[in-house]
């Protein structure tokens, strides 16, 4: 990738700026989220029709970044999801 920052998840390498422009993060700043353990990754390999085929989900936060991944390295399918925020104890939403 042309001189690329590279970052490794799990057991996949991926371009920092391409992930952290997921999150609407700057390379470093997801560096720094990484470092402080504020990064959750889940790299699941397709088997059976799926062989081939990678599942990445990346937390930071409250946003979950979920990518199916083509041998090729190519993003065959990608979305974003969000946990619902906690409420405290007790409370109820309207």
């Amino acid at each position: 990738m042309d001189g690329a920052e590279q970052i490794d998840i799990g057991e996949l390498t991926i371009d920092a700026a391409f992930l952290a422009g997921r999150f609407a993060l700057s390379p470093d700043a997801l560096r720094r989220h990484m470092k402080r353990g504020l990064v959750r990754c889940v790299v699941e390999r397709g088997e059976d029709e799926d062989a081939g085929r990678t599942r990445l989900s990346v937390r930071i936060g409250n946003r979950t970044w979920i990518a199916v991944i083509a041998s090729d390295g190519a993003v065959v399918s990608e979305r974003m999801a969000h946990a619902p925020a906690h409420l405290p104890a007790g409370s109820r939403r309207s």
